[in-house]
């Protein structure tokens, strides 16, 4: 992890992202997001001050970048834009999280404020494991999923690529969530979610 970096997105996960950084001593020189029209707009210690082509202009060996974009699939195609263009995309493991140390996080993910990810958990690349959100043992989170807020999974969850479990949500242990998946707000998980579903409420 270099001591620079730049941000890309603009949205409220890029304060998210900020805030971690800033906890880290990491120093922002930048967010980039293609809605920029050349108005300043300060998000946490830094501003917006470009497009995503504009991080071109930046030297790669001197900052790191974070993506820091919601949605999977958005987020999935600047990671490798950002990889294409020479950057070192590190996982982003916010200091007030907890980690048991035979964790993995693999690069480009996001472990959030008050996360905790325990033992022999692996996360994927470009993972959002998102504020107070709790994966148990031996779990493991594919490519650009996404666990927002206070989502809770129990050990031996399998979460597939670009999934993504909503708020409150709560997944019983040994379950697979499907590549693609959407798990609602507040939706207790008591049996397998198939590639590409959406559930809501009690599904069982």
């Amino acid at each position: 992890m270099k001591s620079q970096a730049i941000v890309i997105g603009a949205g409220g996960h890029a304060r998210v992202v900020g805030a971690a950084l800033s906890a880290l001593g990491v120093g922002v020189a930048g967010y980039f997001d293609d809605s920029f029209d050349g108005a300043e707009e300060v998000i946490c210690d830094a501003s917006l001050i470009g497009s995503l082509e504009d991080t071109l202009r930046f030297d790669t060996d001197s900052y790191d970048a974070y993506v820091a974009i919601g949605d999977n699939k958005k987020r999935a195609d600047v990671v490798e834009h950002m990889r294409r263009a020479g950057y070192a995309l590190p996982a982003l493991v916010h200091p007030m999280s907890r980690l048991e140390r035979n964790c993995r996080v693999g690069e480009a993910s996001n472990v959030c404020i008050g996360a905790i990810l325990g033992s022999q958990v692996r996360i994927g690349k470009g993972v959002i494991v998102n504020t107070g959100s709790s994966v148990d043992h031996e779990s493991m989170i594919s490519d650009f999923a996404h666990l927002a807020p206070g989502a809770v999974l129990g050990g031996r969850v399998r979460v597939g690529e670009g999934a993504f479990i909503g708020i409150g949500a709560r997944v019983a242990e040994k379950l697979s969530i499907g590549s693609g998946a959407v798990v609602g707000a507040g939706t207790v998980v008591l049996r397998d979610v198939a590639d590409g579903a959406r559930v809501v409420g009690i599904h069982h």
